[in-house]
Parts: C-alpha cells; structure tokens; sequence
C-alpha cells in the first residue's frame, strides 16, 4: 500500500507542478504567470518517494484552470494588458526512476522528469492587447536530478528534498496574449513531509518550495522568487477510496524588476487556495494498482495575479 501511495503522489504533485510550467497563470510575475498554482503540491504522500531500488513508476496528470485579472498585467517592459482572463488545459507526462543505490540509514535516492503538452487561450478587454488569442504544444520541460528521502523504521514518518530545473522548451513569442512556455529559466528548491496514522486511515502531508526565475531577456523582465506551502489531510473511506482536503499558499519574496514593476512597487503577488481531493485505488488483475486522484483548488485570496479555480485529474502507476 506504501508503494502504491508514494509512486501517485510523488508522480501527481511533480506532473501537476510541471503542468504550470507551461502556461500563463500562477502569481505576479511577468504576465502574472510562473511555475506555481496552490495546492499543485497538496496530496496524500506529498513528502514519499518510493523506497524500493531499481523501480520506474509513471502518471498523466491533466490540468483545467480558468482566471481572472482585473487589473493591468505586464508584458515585458511597457506593455500592458487590463482585464485579462485566461483558460488553460495541459496533459503531463511524468516518470520517476529510483536507481539501484542501496543508500543506508532509510534514505532514497530518485530521478524524476515531465513533458507538458498544453494550451491556453487568453482575452484582454482592453489596452493594446485588446484581443483574443490561443496557443498549443509544447511545455516548459522540467526534470529533477536531485530527490531524496527518508523514512523511520516504522514507515509512518516521511521526509523528502528535491531540486527541480524547469527549462524553457515550451513555445513562447514576444508581444503574444497566450503562451504556453515562459522563456526563462526556474530553479526550485523543495522539502516535504508526511505523517501516516493508520489505526485511523489518515496521511497529513505538507510540502515547501522556492521558485527562482532566471530573467527574460528578450522582455528585460525579471519576475520575483516565490515560495509556496501546500497542506493535505486525507482519510481513508475504504481500502480503495480516500477523501480530502487540500490548501495552498503564495508568497512572492522578491520583487519583479521591469519597467512595469518597478512603477508598481516590485508588484508581487500572494495567492491562497482551499479545496476537496478524492483518490481511488483500482486494481487490474493479480499485481497491477493505478491511482486515480481529483483535485479541485479555489482561490479565495490573490493579489497581483489570476483569480480562479483549477481542476487536476492524475493516474499514476508503477511500471
């Protein structure tokens, strides 16, 4: 069951968080986009990577997210945009491989990767982006070369770090509305935690991370670190169904540097997010298990950035 649980939770949180590397909305950066939506990380095992050697495991994650910005968004420096809404979709392959290491004292050593295949159509009501536009293909590629975990002797406590290396792969041209890659690069430090409390079938988990932007330099827009903290507490109902509930937190910690941002007091953004999570555990004869995870995040609180809602459906699974 441990193994199940770490390979679709590691594999969901990684996919969704590349998913948002390739599309326009995720806090008050240049075009309010970045690498982050809350509660991307929120799930059961958000802190496991899976302890047994020389295991691959797989996931789709598939991203649906529609937002709002009432005020003006920045495109590099001096363009504008007002009254921006965007909807987004993105597919994501991941793989994650733990390699024959045999590390001491219950660590993990893991390699994981993803490849976003999105799109986003965006409107602007007014401004000289007064249009619509859409855009599809590929994502920002991210890959990880550096996870590590622990557990204690009674696998009911779970530690993780990870630097994640988002690349801009994904099709991205200067003056555009809609994007889907976002030219620069970001380094993302992470640490996660999980608790398991069997007698009661519940996992609390939590996960930190700090999102570092390289500058656009096509733009001359740098967008500000981020950090983010996602929450999950998660019951089992059956031994195959589990509910929920997620919350996510932005926090911009730099501020953007640009000629729109610095006009408008580095212009960072916060965000919080809360929503439901269900998880079903199918099996497909004797040795198979898929995971099969819904999420739903609503943002209640956000400034400088996109407002809205995003719904995450994930399947994972070992090879």
């Amino acid at each position: 069951m441990l193994k199940s649980a770490s390979a679709s939770c590691l594999l969901a949180a990684a996919a969704v968080a590349v998913a948002f590397a390739s599309v326009d909305e995720a806090k008050a950066t240049e075009a309010v986009a970045g690498r982050y939506l809350p509660g991307v990380f929120a799930g059961p095992g958000a802190g496991i990577v899976p302890p047994t050697p020389g295991v691959a495991y797989w996931a789709v994650s598939n991203i649906y997210y529609h937002g709002e910005a009432g005020g003006d968004v920045p495109f590099g420096n001096g363009a504008v945009a007002v009254g921006m809404t965007g909807n987004i979709w993105s597919t994501v392959l991941a793989g994650v491989y733990v390699p024959e290491l045999h590390l001491p004292g219950n660590w993990t050593y893991a390699v994981q990767a993803a490849v976003p295949l999105g799109w986003t159509g965006a409107q602007a009501e007014v401004g000289p982006f007064g249009t619509k536009q859409n855009v599809a293909g590929l994502g920002d590629i991210a890959f990880a070369p550096l996870v590590l975990g622990w557990h204690n002797d009674a696998m009911n406590t779970w530690l993780s770090a990870s630097l994640t290396i988002t690349a801009p792969t994904g099709e991205w041209k200067q003056g555009d509305l809609a994007f889907i890659g976002l030219n620069y690069w970001t380094f993302s430090p992470a640490i996660g935690f999980t608790y398991l409390i069997p007698e009661h079938g519940l996992d609390l988990s939590a996960k930190f991370g700090v999102d570092i932007n390289t500058k656009n330099h096509d733009t001359n827009y740098y967008s500000g670190a981020t950090a983010h903290l996602d929450l999950s507490v998660t019951k089992n109902v059956t031994e195959s169904l589990s509910v929920g509930g997620i919350a996510g937190f932005l926090d911009q910690i730099e501020d953007d540097r640009g000629t729109f941002a610095d006009t408008h007091d580095g212009f960072r953004g916060r965000s919080i997010a809360v929503g439901p999570l269900v998880k079903y555990k199918a099996k497909f004869g004797e040795s198979t298990e898929v995971d099969f995870t819904l999420r739903w995040a609503h943002e209640v609180e956000v400034k400088n950035r996109m407002k809205g809602d995003a719904v995450m459906f994930d399947i994972a699974g070992k090879f």
